[in-house]
């Protein structure tokens, strides 16, 4: 397990910017850029099987599987799945634009209407085969009920409701369709990134949600605690979270386990200030432990200290 960072943001703006804020905060709804890697995840398994191909001599360098089956008929449900993975191929941020445009071609690709009953038995093997391989990576996107339930649940356009308040660093920073299939582990396209090295280098923290308590709100201002794995999120999150809502944004953060703490400040997606230091420790009590003791500016402004 991870060592927890503590950060609380004081999150400043105008009574309807922070009403966006709140929003952002509380949505329980299945985020856009979940639903693509969902329905990408099986459009790759489709294009795997056979059930769709591309309508030229269209491949897959990660993962020539994909179009191993070689050129289909030129069909609207075979055009759209060319589209699909022409954005696979350009690497495609997870945009909500992008997202509509993904879920577009997925209904056009007609797979919604390829429930697992309609497969044959070779195709079902190839994608029983390929969902045992990354389940583990995947089990988000589809279900821990087996293939056939997973594969039937993406069929019918079921997704989640997630638990909320939560801070969802990937409705701020657009992740990558190419990276979600790959999944955290990774492994599976070669030359893409894993989730785990992609989140870690563009959000700071190897999981970019976070659950968040809500400490104080009004009108026009927010404070919300939250944990994060080993480290703060990234600068360029909170940049980006300034920005889109017109907000000014006190963050502080800190760490025990590796006795490390920070602060920062953001206006309109500009990082203005920045100050980091080591937590500095009391005497040790007869049970030898101790507890934080500074710096001052740290002190009453995060809800614990991690570790």
């Amino acid at each position: 397990m991870p060592n927890w960072c503590a950060n609380r943001l004081l999150i400043r703006g105008q009574e309807n910017e922070i009403a966006r804020v709140k929003q952002l905060l509380n949505d329980e709804g299945y985020p856009a850029y979940a639903r693509a890697e969902a329905e990408g995840i099986q459009l790759l398994m489709a294009g795997c099987a056979g059930l769709l191909r591309p309508v030229s001599a269209t491949g897959y360098a990660p993962y020539p599987a994909l179009t191993g089956e070689g050129p289909g008929d030129d069909t609207p449900q075979n055009r759209a799945f060319t589209q699909w993975l022409q954005l696979l191929n350009d690497q495609t941020a997870l945009t909500e634009a992008a997202c509509a445009t993904l879920h577009e071609l997925w209904l056009a690709s007609g797979i919604s209407g390829r429930t697992w009953d309609t497969l044959t038995g070779v195709q079902q093997e190839y994608i029983r085969a390929l969902w045992e391989q990354k389940r583990h990576d995947w089990s988000g996107a589809f279900c821990i009920n087996g293939t056939e339930e997973s594969w039937n649940r993406l069929c019918r356009g079921e997704g989640y409701t997630r638990r909320a308040p939560l801070l969802d660093m990937q409705l701020l920073l657009p992740t990558r369709l190419d990276v979600e299939i790959n999944g955290f582990n990774g492994g599976l396209l070669d030359g893409v990134p894993s989730g785990y090295s992609w989140y870690v280098s563009h959000y700071g923290v190897k999981w970019p949600q976070a659950f968040v308590d809500i400490a104080f709100q009004d009108a026009v201002s927010v404070t919300v605690d939250f944990d994060t794995p080993w480290s703060p999120p990234a600068e360029a999150v909170l940049s980006a979270m300034s920005s889109r809502y017109g907000v000014s944004i006190e963050h502080w953060y800190a760490e025990a386990g590796g006795s490390f703490c920070g602060r920062a400040t953001y206006e309109g997606g500009d990082r203005t200030l920045v100050q980091s230091a080591e937590l500095e420790w009391g005497e040790e009590d007869e049970d030898g432990g101790c507890e934080v003791a500074g710096p001052d500016w740290i002190m009453n402004n995060v809800a614990h200290f991690g570790g």
